[in-house]
């Protein structure tokens, strides 16, 4: 392990995080997603540039997120938000498969061939926001947004099976907070607030389409690198 991976896994131990998430992290060579020019900023913790005008998630976010949502191997996830592809190694060694969405096609491409280079096999890779998602998408035991939204996304909380789990931010820009969300099924629970756990303040850049009103939406599959 370099002195920077080492740097960076310390700085990860030193987090209230369950141990397989810990594990995950130390699993995947950070260093592989993000340009050799942000060498100095791969021990860190902020976010670093991944083209296109967009930028790699917070990893103490990240880490509070995944933690929040706490993984299970059998689990069929939907991420929001491919990035880099940095979060979606993380998450595919804790899970069993995953549709990762990307806004920027040219981001998921890069993404998409970045991942199975280093043989992370267990992901479907899409191109668009999550505000038209329908049913062909499948059905999902969880999910995980990288990014702001408005109000509850809920295109993305439709596809989670009953009693499916989501992870996201939620609230205007300056006042965001790390959001749970559990699909009680109808009927078992009066008090829809009670789908609903609220975490830790963040500030993380809208998500694309209606729900961050950022534009309109698009649903591309990819099927070549």
């Amino acid at each position: 392990m370099t002195k920077k991976k080492t740097d960076f896994i310390k700085k990860v131990q030193s987090l209230d995080l369950n141990s397989a998430i810990i594990n995950a992290f130390s699993s995947v060579e950070r260093d592989i997603f993000f340009e050799p020019f942000f060498k100095d900023k791969i021990s860190g913790f902020e976010p670093i540039p991944i083209g296109l005008g967009e930028h790699s998630d917070d990893v103490a976010v990240l880490a509070e997120m995944i933690n929040i949502l706490s993984p299970k191997r059998g689990w069929n996830l939907l991420e929001v938000g491919t990035g880099s592809g940095y979060s979606t190694a993380i998450l595919s060694t804790m899970v069993k498969k995953i549709t990762s969405i990307e806004f920027h096609e040219k981001l998921a491409i890069d993404a998409k061939k970045r991942l199975i280079d280093n043989g992370y096999f267990n992901i479907k890779f899409m191109a668009g926001d999550c505000s038209e998602l329908d049913d062909r998408a499948g059905l999902f035991d969880a999910a995980i947004i990288h990014a702001g939204c408005m109000h509850s996304p809920y295109s993305v909380l439709n596809l989670l099976k009953p009693n499916g789990v989501a992870v996201f931010a939620m609230g205007p820009i300056h006042m965001q907070q790390i959001t749970f969300y559990r699909n009680i099924i109808k009927g078992t629970d009066a008090n829809p607030f009670a789908r609903y756990k609220f975490f830790n303040t963040c500030n993380i850049p809208p998500i694309r389409g209606k729900y961050g009103n950022t534009g309109s939406a698009i649903d591309i599959f990819i099927e070549k690198v």
